[in-house]
C-alpha cells in the first residue's frame, strides 16, 4: 500500500520542482542519484511497492527488502532508503541492519516520481537462557513444522513464561537434532521454578525469513517430565 509522503519527502518534492530536467539527491549512505523528472502520462502511473509491510529481525540480523517499481525509470533513478529510529535499526541501500531491541519504521521512497512506501519493523533482543535461575526442568522431544516445511537452522524456537514479577521471561530453547535414521527433529528443555501447572507459550523466530510466529499450542509444566520420544515425536505447529 502507497503511504503518504512525509516531511522529509515533501522537502525531496519542493526540491524536484525547481529542477528543469535533473535533480541530485544524497541517499542515507551518501550515495548520489541522478533523478529525471518523469513525463505526466508516466507519473500519473508510477508506484512504487515494497515487497514486504513488517519485517521482524533478532539484534545483530540483517535481512534484504526489496522494492518494487513502475516504470523502470523509477527503478534507473534510484531510491532513497531511511530509518525512523537507527538506534533499532539501520539500513544500507535495500540491506537492512536489526540494532536494538524496539519497534520502528523504514520508508523507501522512489527518487523519480517521488512514490514511498513504508515497512515497520520489529526488533527482538537475543533470547538468552540461564538454566541455573530455575529449579525444575521438562523436556520436548518434538516435530516442528514451521509454514509447512520442517524446521531448520535458521528456526529458534523459544518457550515463555513470566517471572516473579509477571514479565514475560525465557524458560527453554530448542536444539536441532537429528536421529541416527536421519531423521530431524528438536530439543525443547523448559523451566521453571514452580513444581507444576505454569503455562509456557512457544514462539519460532525464522530467522531466514524475518518472521516471528507464535504456535496456538501452550505447554503445562510439569516437572521432570517429558512430551514425546524419538519414535513418537510431540507435534508442534508455528503458521
Amino acid at each position: 500500500m502507497i503511504k503518504n509522503i512525509g516531511k522529509k519527502s515533501r522537502w525531496l518534492l519542493c526540491a524536484a520542482l525547481f529542477t528543469i530536467h535533473y535533480s541530485l539527491f544524497t541517499t542515507s549512505c551518501g550515495k548520489l542519484f541522478e533523478v529525471e523528472e518523469l513525463p505526466d502520462d508516466q507519473m500519473a502511473v508510477a508506484e512504487l511497492s515494497l515487497t514486504r509491510h513488517t519485517v521482524d529481525l533478532m539484534v545483530g540480523d540483517e535481512f534484504l527488502l526489496a522494492a518494487d517499481i513502475t516504470p523502470d525509470t523509477l527503478a534507473a533513478s534510484g531510491i532513497y532508503w531511511e530509518s525512523a529510529d537507527t538506534t533499532v535499526v539501520r539500513i544500507s541501500g535495500e540491506r537492512l541492519t536489526a540494532i536494538g531491541p524496539g519497534e520502528t519504521t523504514v520508508t523507501a521512497i522512489a527518487l523519480a516520481g517521488l512514490k514511498s512506501d513504508t515497512c515497520r519493523i520489529r526488533v527482538l533482543d537475543r533470547w538468552v537462557l540461564d538454566p541455573y535461575a530455575f529449579i525444575y526442568d521438562m523436556v520436548i522431544y518434538a516435530d516442528v513444522i514451521v509454514n509447512g516445511r520442517v524446521a531448520d537452522d535458521d528456526t529458534l524456537v523459544g518457550a515463555f513464561g513470566t517471572d516473579a514479577d509477571g514479565h514475560t521471561q525465557l524458560k527453554g530453547l530448542g536444539n536441532l537434532r537429528h536421529s541416527p535414521d536421519g531423521r530431524q527433529y528438536m530439543v525443547l528443555r523448559t523451566y521453571s521454578n514452580a513444581a507444576d501447572g505454569e503455562n509456557l507459550s512457544l514462539r519460532c523466530y525464522d530467522r531466514s525469513r524475518a518472521l516471528l510466529l507464535e504456535s496456538p499450542t501452550t505447554l503445562v509444566f510439569k516437572s521432570n517430565a517429558t512430551l514425546g520420544t524419538l519414535s513418537r515425536l510431540y507435534t508442534i505447529v508455528f503458521e
